[in-house]
C-alpha cells in the first residue's frame, strides 16, 4: 500500500508540469491569461497508450531480415507522429509554428521512451497497465522538461521548482527504501512494481535535475549582464518590443522606487532596452529636456496629453509589461534628428535597476525598493488600489 501511495505521488509530481509549467507575470491582472492546458495529461495518456502499442511489436520482431526492420521502421515513425502532437501541445504559442522544431523534439521523445522500453522489455514492457505506466512516466518528464526550458523565465523560480522536485525525490526514495524496496531493481527478476515503481522515482530525478541546469545556465548570464531578450517574458502578446513602439514599463528611478510607465524604445541591446519615458506632469518649464506630445496625435497609444523626457533610460526586458502601439512618423522624425536626445549623464552613477541585488531579486520574480504607485498608508491616506489608478 505504501509503495502504491508513493506511485502515485510521483505521477502527480510528473504530471503537474504538463497542466501548469507556466511562470506568473508580476502584474497578473494586466497580462494576457498564462498558457495552461488542463487536458494535457489525458492527452499524453493516450499517446502513451498508442506509442505502447506501436513500441511492443518493435520489440518483439526486432530488425531481423529486411522485412521485419522495414516494419520496425514503420512503427517508428508512426511513433514520431504521435509524439508529434505531444511535443506540439506543451510548446508556448511561439513555438507551435516552428515544424522542424516540433519534428525534432517528437524525434527525441520517442527516442528516449525507446531507450527506457528497451532497458526494461524483459521485466515489464509486455504487460499493459505496467508498459503504458512506464511510457506515460518517460514521456511526461521529457515534456515537462521541454515545458519548463520554453516557459521557466526567472532562474530561481525554475530552481525553487527543480529544488522541491528532488525533495520529493528525496522522500519517496526513503519511503520505498524503508518499505523493502528498491530503486536499482533488476530488469530480469524483479517484479514489474518494483520498475514501475523506480521507473517514476528516476523520472522524476531526472526532471528536477533537468529543471535545476536549466536555471543554472540562465541565472549566470542574468546575474552578469541582466534578463536576456529570449526566451519572452511570462504574459506578454508581442516580443521582442520593436524600435518605435510606445510599451508600458515598470521604470526605476535612482531611489529604487519603481513605477509604470509608458516608455518609448529606442533601440535594442543583449541585456537592456535604451528608451525615452511617457510622463502626464507638466514639463512646460523644462522644454529644453521634454517634448510635448498630444493626445490627438497619438489616437489609441495615450489618452491624454503628455511629456516625452529626452534623457534615456535603461529598462530590463523583464520589466517590459505590455504595448500600447507605434509612435506617430512626425515625433519619431524629431527624435531621431531635431530633439535633444541625450545620454544618462555620468554623475549620476549606474543605470537604476541593474545593480546585482536588482538583477538577483528579478531573477526571483520580483523588484527591489517600493511601488511608486502605492500611497503611504499613514496620515489618513490608503493605498490606491490597482483598478483606480490613473494611466497616461
Amino acid at each position: 500500500m505504501q509503495a502504491f501511495l508513493a506511485g502515485v505521488v510521483l505521477l502527480v509530481c510528473l504530471s503537474a508540469p504538463l497542466i501548469g509549467g507556466v511562470q506568473l507575470p508580476r502584474l497578473r491582472r494586466k497580462r494576457p491569461t498564462s498558457e495552461y492546458s488542463g487536458g494535457a495529461p489525458f492527452a499524453v495518456g493516450c499517446g502513451s497508450w498508442v506509442m505502447w502499442l506501436l513500441m511492443i511489436p518493435v520489440f518483439q520482431l526486432g530488425f531481423t531480415g529486411t522485412r521485419n526492420t522495414w516494419i520496425c521502421v514503420a512503427l517508428l515513425v508512426l511513433c514520431v507522429l504521435v509524439a508529434r502532437p505531444m511535443v506540439r501541445m506543451v510548446a508556448p504559442a511561439r513555438l507551435k509554428g516552428n515544424r522542424l522544431l516540433v519534428a525534432a523534439r517528437a524525434v527525441g521523445l520517442c527516442c528516449v521512451v525507446t531507450g527506457v522500453m528497451a532497458l526494461l522489455a524483459t521485466g515489464i514492457g509486455t504487460q499493459l497497465m505496467a508498459g503504458l505506466a512506464v511510457v506515460y512516466a518517460t514521456s511526461a518528464a521529457v515534456l515537462g522538461l521541454m515545458r519548463a526550458v520554453d516557459h521557466g523565465y526567472f532562474p530561481l523560480v525554475v530552481l525553487w521548482s527543480a529544488l522541491q522536485k528532488a525533495l520529493l525525490a528525496v522522500v519517496t526514495g526513503y519511503w520505498i527504501d524503508d518499505t523493502g524496496g528498491t530503486l536499482v531493481p533488476d530488469p530480469d527478476h524483479a517484479t514489474p512494481g518494483a520498475l514501475l515503481l523506480a521507473v517514476l522515482w528516476w523520472s522524476t530525478v531526472g526532471l528536477s535535475a533537468g529543471c535545476a541546469v536549466t536555471a543554472a545556465v540562465r541565472l549566470v548570464p542574468w546575474l552578469r549582464t541582466g534578463p536576456p531578450a529570449r526566451p519572452a517574458p511570462p504574459g506578454v502578446e508581442s516580443w521582442p518590443p520593436a524600435v518605435g513602439d510606445v510599451w508600458t514599463a515598470e521604470l526605476t528611478h535612482d531611489d529604487n522606487n519603481y513605477k509604470e510607465r509608458p516608455v518609448l524604445v529606442l533601440e535594442h541591446t543583449p541585456g537592456f532596452v535604451r528608451v525615452l519615458g511617457v510622463t502626464s506632469v507638466d514639463k512646460s518649464d523644462r522644454r529644453h529636456g521634454y517634448l510635448k506630445l498630444r493626445a490627438s496625435e497619438w489616437a489609441g497609444v495615450l489618452k491624454k496629453d503628455g511629456w516625452l523626457n529626452l534623457e534615456i533610460a535603461h529598462i530590463p526586458y523583464c520589466d517590459f509589461l505590455w504595448r500600447h502601439g507605434e509612435c506617430p512618423d512626425r515625433v519619431w522624425n524629431l527624435v531621431c534628428t531635431k530633439a535633444d536626445v541625450r545620454e544618462r549623464r555620468a554623475k549620476a552613477g549606474p543605470a537604476p535597476g541593474f545593480t546585482f541585488h536588482h538583477r538577483l531579486r528579478s531573477a526571483m520574480n520580483g523588484h527591489v525598493g517600493r511601488d511608486a504607485r502605492k500611497v503611504r498608508a499613514d496620515a489618513g491616506s490608503r493605498v490606491r488600489q490597482r483598478w483606480t489608478r490613473e494611466r497616461v
